[in-house]
């Protein structure tokens, strides 16, 4: 069997600088670590990424990365490079393109500086791919990871035509109206790109679908073939990961901060795409049509910082505090003439990256509101579903990628609206025991179909296809 290759912008695991100065590495989360450390364990594969930061060149000197895991092959990229690539156009473009968040009255706007950091960005995807194409063995099956990558098999392709080339974009993909915001030449460009592919994989029938239509509506050549091929939830590793005395520790707190209400939860990064301020909005408006699950329930929100570096990253947390502030305010106020004595703040955020609170707060809870605006997949509902102790129920945006998967076991809500969200939360609330012990049901045996070694292993035979 040939080798197999995978490139992804982050590797298995991140390095940081002691309080004593010493440098360590710790295990990066995510689908695709589960899925490849076995095989990296077993040298089956190689893992190319790139490093930029001090503390990663200090543990690749010292060859840390080579302990940690076999296989590991970090590449030196220069801070500026990756800083252009990585936050200028990944972060800071594609990010919002995939996704859909452009708000196209303010953003984006591409001037000379975009077009500089642009240049950086076809330089980083050059150094990654002549790095590669010296480390992967001849014949080597080479799979590439999101949309990082996008621009990589424009370099790789020529330089290793014996090799076979896939991809595969964790994010949604742009429809052909959202990618015409682009400057049409690099529309093309990553269009042209992305057509060296053998192979192309997407999470969603839907994201498969918007590619194939921008590809008509630009007149581009295509990859040879696309598929679809969503990541399932290692069982195994988040039940072990659930049941750590750590996560005992947080959910006994939880417990407490509960105190015999019932949990509606959500578990999201602090970013735009997740939707956070109508999910508010729908405990609000719940609320205001049944006060008196004032006294029964508590919504328990951990929404962890993310892209910090990010001016609307940053913008948007701040709302998401002061709509949280706000709410409870109002909810304080509704309570009232009811004579209904709070244990809380209604609604309790967390804003920590605390993995052991997440993992108990999914442990715990009995509705879980997943209601992103757009999203690749979505693990949090899988995981929730497996790990959850209580039967909860899940209420699930349509625009989840993960979506697909469920549709036709639970009704789905527009993330759009907060009427039919808020009445979603209530109506699972509603359901009795046998109910929800139903729905648990048929969803963990949906979600358990898939898994990331599952996930890998359709990607390594897309390369049998003719």
């Amino acid at each position: 069997m040939d080798p197999l290759v995978i490139v992804s912008n982050r590797g298995p695991a991140s390095a940081k600088v002691t309080p004593s100065g010493d440098v360590i590495l710790s295990r990066g989360g995510g689908g695709l670590v589960s899925a490849l450390s076995p095989l990296a364990q077993d040298g089956a594969i190689k893992w190319c990424f790139p490093i930029s930061s001090q503390a990663e060149l200090d543990a690749q000197s010292h060859g840390l990365f080579g302990r940690f895991m076999q296989g590991l092959e970090p590449i030196e990229v220069a801070p500026d490079v990756y800083d252009a690539a990585y936050n200028d156009i990944s972060n800071k473009v594609l990010w919002y393109l995939t996704h859909g968040m452009f708000q196209t009255s303010r953003n984006p706007s591409f001037d000379s500086v975009f077009y500089l950091s642009w240049k950086k960005y076809l330089e980083y995807s050059s150094e990654i791919a002549k790095s590669v194409a010296e480390i992967a063995p001849k014949g080597a099956r080479i799979i590439l990871q999101d949309y990082h990558m996008f621009m990589v098999a424009h370099f790789l392709a020529p330089l290793r035509p014996d090799s076979s080339l896939a991809m595969f974009l964790h994010t949604p993909f742009s429809s052909p109206s959202e990618l015409d915001v682009l400057p049409n030449e690099i529309a093309k460009q990553i269009l042209e790109s992305l057509s060296n592919l053998d192979h192309l994989g997407f999470h969603a029938a839907k994201w498969q679908q918007n590619y194939l239509d921008c590809v008509s509506s630009f007149g581009a050549n295509r990859a040879k073939h696309s598929w679809v091929n969503p990541l399932g939830t290692d069982a195994i590793d988040i039940v072990n990961l659930g049941n750590t005395p750590q996560v005992e520790e947080a959910a006994d707190k939880l417990g407490a901060l509960a105190n015999g209400r019932r949990i509606i939860a959500r578990i999201d990064r602090m970013e735009p795409s997740k939707n956070i301020l109508r999910g508010i909005d729908s405990i609000v408006e719940m609320y205001k049509f049944y006060p008196y699950l004032l006294a029964t329930t508590v919504h328990f929100a951990n929404c962890y910082p993310s892209r910090e570096a990010i001016p609307d990253y940053g913008e948007y947390a701040r709302e998401v505090h002061e709509k949280v502030e706000s709410a409870n305010k109002y909810l304080r106020e509704l309570a009232r003439p009811l004579k209904i004595e709070l244990e809380s703040d209604p609604i309790v955020l967390f804003s920590e990256d605390n993995f052991a609170l997440s993992l108990a707060i999914l442990r715990s809870y009995d509705v879980l509101l997943v209601n992103p605006i757009r999203d690749g997949l979505n693990l949090v509902a899988s995981e929730g579903t497996i790990l959850n102790e209580h039967d909860g129920v899940l209420v699930l945006s349509k625009n989840a990628g993960v979506a697909e998967i469920v549709s036709e076991i639970i009704p789905l809500v527009n993330p759009f609206d907060i009427k039919e969200t808020a009445l979603a939360i209530s109506q699972s609330l509603a359901l009795n025991k046998e109910q929800r012990k139903s729905h648990n049901s048929h969803l963990k045996t949906r979600f358990l179909e898939f898994n990331p070694q599952l996930w890998l292993s359709n990607q390594i035979n897309w390369f049998n296809a003719p």
